[in-house]
């Protein structure tokens, strides 16, 4: 009776952690605009002057004057199904945006494990300079930083490498992170966050390639051994 309590207990401990689990992809969450307007991200359109977004939990808040359409973007940005969160920095001549910053609505803390950038350039539209000066910050309080990270640079849209930006416990516990930058910035965008869930990583088809090999090398060992 108390292995099955002490199981009980473990199952609901692990659903309790958990329950801030998710995949951000920037689909299906709500788009709250400076008009005063709201919609639904489907992997079909791209919404401008947004003034913050909504997704499982999850606020994306743009900070920064409204006024430029390309200031802060939500959707279909690059045109191809695939919504993202793309922003043009003030230092640059198509937006107003000073920084992003994001926490979960019902104010908890949160670990913020993996996200991918789609972009990070000084060049609007074009391949990234590498002087971009871009940090991810992490805020402890909510606040404050407590750390901080050079991103790397990134070529506009999906051309680029899209780095996928791993994270250690610096962004555990925190209450939000902000995006800021320094510097030789333009656009920046991202896409799949994942908050709370460590990502599982995609074997490359090589590995698939060997383990199948492996396990039919293993058979016939098995089919030979029992033959003698």
């Amino acid at each position: 009776m108390n292995l099955i309590k002490a199981s009980a207990c473990v199952a609901f401990c692990s659903i309790t952690s958990l329950s801030h689990a998710s995949l951000i992809d920037f689909t299906g969450g709500t788009v709250h605009l400076f008009n005063g307007g709201a919609a639904v991200t489907d992997k079909s359109t791209n919404y401008q002057e947004v003034d913050y977004y909504v997704e499982d939990g999850v606020k994306f808040d743009f900070i920064g004057p409204s006024g430029t359409a390309s200031s802060y973007n939500i959707g279909n940005y690059y045109g191809v199904e695939n919504d993202v969160i793309h922003g043009h920095w003030s230092a640059g001549p198509y937006g107003d945006m000073e920084s992003i910053v994001v926490n979960m609505l019902d104010g908890s803390a949160f670990d913020l494990n993996y996200f991918k950038i789609t972009t990070n350039t000084s060049n609007g539209g074009g391949p990234a300079s590498g002087n971009e000066k871009v940090y991810l910050n992490a805020l402890a309080d909510g606040v404050n930083i407590s750390f901080s990270m050079l991103l790397p640079s990134d070529d506009w849209g999906f051309n680029g490498p899209n780095a996928e930006i791993y994270l250690g416990t610096e962004f555990d516990n925190i209450s939000a992170f902000s995006i800021t930058y320094e510097a030789s910035a333009v656009g920046f965008g991202m896409d799949e966050f994942f908050i709370d869930e460590e990502p599982t990583p995609i074997p490359a088809p090589i590995s698939i390639l060997s383990l199948a090999l492996g396990l039919a090398g293993l058979t016939l060992n098995r089919k030979k051994t029992n033959r003698k």
